[in-house]
């Protein structure tokens, strides 16, 4: 099983394009937090992931007055929590709000935003991500509040052009199925960017990238991942790849945070309330599915972590 498959399996993703932009030198602009941007983009989101393709220029961008990172054309910046953030080019520029630029929605294409101070010019492509705020998901607890990749050299730099060149096709076009194309390119942008991401990272302490870099824990939560319905024990688990009990209980908590019976259970109850929301199976039936011998251990379980029983929790959901 490929853990980080399956963990972007159950954020069910979906976007779009957010808006395009021209900035001229210098220049300083805020964006709200996802939170704020939900209310006006997908009413009821979860979570929304920013992310903004540098196509022409460059500029920086922080979140919290900290964290600042400098881009150039063919960098990609992502904030994978939609924290409030700023980008600009040099410093001293007046701070402007995206909300200042963007006309009154609704639009029916994404807005064109121009501003600055006439010099060098900054293009950029801005989108979202919208995914389900997930009750358990290690990968995107492992990232930090903003990143960025490079996409301008290598073997696959014309590919991004390309994409983002169609996203915007799409979305500014009328033809049937553009939002689900627009939708699976954003994805697709995203699953690229996280991949060469993690690609050059260099080992983390701890976390679900750190695990993978680990090769028995690796292997453990590959067996989990396939299979999380199993009658799993630290013993089974542990004769599986080779590790002793004491080991493996050790090292996964050290990489993880939590002991690897914890995360079988979060997982199992990640995959419970899609069920639950997506299916009209009875909770017994998921009960079973997700590896419960019982519906009253499944209620348990399910209410421990989520302050709900599962009755309630599809209800609201």
């Amino acid at each position: 099983m490929d853990v980080l498959s399956d963990a972007l399996r159950v954020l069910r993703l979906s976007g779009a394009v957010l808006f395009t932009a021209d900035f001229s030198a210098p220049w300083d602009v805020s964006s709200p937090s996802s939170a704020l941007l939900a209310r006006v983009l997908v009413p009821g989101a979860g979570r929304l992931v920013v992310f903004h393709v540098i196509t022409g220029g460059e500029c920086w961008a922080e979140v919290d007055g900290e964290s600042r990172i400098q881009l150039k054309s063919g960098d990609v910046v992502v904030f994978p929590y939609g924290d409030a953030h700023v980008m600009g080019w040099a410093d001293g520029a007046k701070r402007i709000s995206v909300t200042e630029l963007l006309p009154m929605p609704p639009w029916p294409e994404p807005p064109h935003l121009c501003c600055g101070g006439g010099g060098m010019m900054t293009n950029l492509v801005c989108g979202f991500l919208h995914c389900d705020d997930a009750l358990f998901n290690p990968l995107l607890a492992a990232l930090p509040r903003l990143f960025s990749v490079s996409t301008a050299e290598g073997p696959q730099a014309r590919w991004l052009d390309l994409m983002v060149s169609q996203s915007l096709s799409e979305a500014i076009g009328d033809q049937p199925g553009s939002d689900a194309l627009v939708t699976r390119l954003a994805e697709l942008l995203f699953l690229d960017v996280l991949r060469r991401y993690i690609a050059q990272q260099e080992t983390p302490a701890s976390g679900l990238l750190a695990a993978l870099q680990d090769e028995q824990i690796a292997r453990a939560l590959e067996a989990i991942h396939a299979a999380p319905a199993e009658s799993w024990t630290v013993d089974r688990l542990g004769r599986q790849i080779g590790m002793s009990r004491s080991s493996l209980a050790s090292r996964f908590k050290e990489l993880l945070g939590m002991p690897p019976m914890h995360y079988i259970t979060r997982l199992r109850l990640q995959e419970a309330s899609h069920l639950l929301r997506d299916t009209g199976e009875s909770i017994a039936e998921i009960a079973r599915r997700v590896g419960y011998e019982s519906e009253a251990a499944f209620n348990r379980a399910f209410k421990r972590y989520v302050d709900q029983p599962p009755a309630a929790w599809r209800k609201d959901n």
